[in-house]
Parts: C-alpha cells; sequence; structure tokens
C-alpha cells in the first residue's frame, strides 16, 4: 500500500506541478494507473485460484515496482505521454494483481475464527503503509527538488517515484513468504463459516 499510495500521489502532483495539466486533466491521464483494477483484479483473483497466491504477489508486485522505475526514467519536462502510459499502465496491472490476492493470503494464513482479527490488522497496516510510503517518497522529493518550479519538481519526483518503487521491490521479495495455496482454498473454509452463520 505503501507503493501505491506515494506513487500515484507523486504521480499526480507531476502532471500538475511539472507538467501544468488541471486536475481533472491529471486524473484523466492517471486512468491507466488506477483504471486497470476494475478489469484486472478479478481476472487475477480467478488466476490466483489456479496458480496460487505466492506467484500473483510476487509477479504484481514486482510489475509495480517496474512501472514506477519507468515513469521516473520517462520522467522530464516534456515527456512522450505514450511512454508515460506504458509504466502506469505496467504498474496499473501489478496494483490490480495484488488487490484479491493479498486479503486472500491474510485470511489464508489464519484460523476461520481469527478472520475478523487479520482483516482489521490488514486495513490497519495497509493505511500505515500508505501513510509511511507517501512521507518517505516526500522526504526524498524534499531532498532532491522543490516546488519553486517544473525543472526543480521534476528533480525531485524522479527519485521519489524511485523509492516508490524500492517499496514495491522489498514486498515483491515479501511475498515470496506467502504460502502457495490456491485461492479457492482460502475461499472454502470462509464460506463454510457463512453457510453456518446463515
Amino acid at each position: 500500500m505503501g507503493s501505491i499510495s506515494a506513487g500515484a500521489f507523486l504521480t499526480s502532483q507531476y502532471f500538475q506541478f511539472a507538467l501544468g495539466y488541471f486536475p481533472l486533466q491529471s486524473g484523466l491521464r492517471l486512468l491507466p494507473f488506477f483504471g486497470t483494477p476494475m478489469i484486472v483484479a478479478p481476472l487475477a483473483g480467478r488466476f490466483s485460484g489456479r496458480v496460487g497466491l505466492r506467484p500473483v504477489i510476487v509477479a504484481g508486485l514486482a510489475m509495480l515496482g517496474g512501472g514506477f522505475i519507468w515513469v521516473a526514467l520517462a520522467a522530464s519536462l516534456h515527456p512522450s505521454y505514450p511512454v508515460l502510459v506504458f509504466g502506469l499502465f505496467i504498474a496499473g496491472v501489478g496494483v490490480s494483481m495484488t488487490i484479491p490476492t493479498v486479503p486472500a493470503a491474510v485470511f489464508g494464513a489464519v484460523d476461520p475464527s481469527e478472520m475478523g482479527s487479520a482483516s482489521g490488522t490488514n486495513q490497519m497496516l495497509g493505511r500505515f503503509g500508505a501513510v509511511f510510503g507517501v512521507a518517505l517518497t516526500t522526504s526524498v522529493f524534499g531532498a532532491y527538488g522543490t516546488l519553486g518550479s517544473p525543472a526543480s519538481f521534476t528533480d525531485g519526483f524522479r527519485p521519489g517515484v524511485a523509492v516508490a518503487a524500492a517499496l514495491a521491490l522489498a514486498g515483491a521479495l515479501a511475498g515470496l513468504a506467502v504460502a502457495t495455496r490456491p485461492a479457492r482454498e482460502v475461499a472454502e473454509p470462509i464460506a463454510r463459516l457463512a453457510a453456518e452463520a446463515a
């Protein structure tokens, strides 16, 4: 969550402060990143049911990191939007792969009676990660750039987004520790509990 929030925050600011777009224009330009979960997340959830959670989580976080590295390298005062879109799209597909699989991994790691606590802990740590990621990347941004001009903003943006990429790649390494049970094995006990409660 730290990489997602930090990268999205910095990129939206980059479109406005460095490239001069209005907020709505910036939002539309971020659709390749934010729009992909509507299409890819359901497919990733189904795919993880066949291959297991670990490969999808690790690949998704690696794609998120790779996409942000691409954006950091492509950023300039006059970037090619199609080049930026490619990086944003890759990062967006990576996010989409983690949205359904990370909660499934969390729920699959606990007994059904502990799922409420696991859900709360997962949500809290996600929010903490978002705050930490934004704080870390904006600190790096402040060390290399300022809001004073488009050039100085771009000077801080590139290393800031590189840190967001590093957070995603660190998450991919951590994802190697995830149990490899397919998502359907995680869902079956939850469905049984729901049926018993009804």
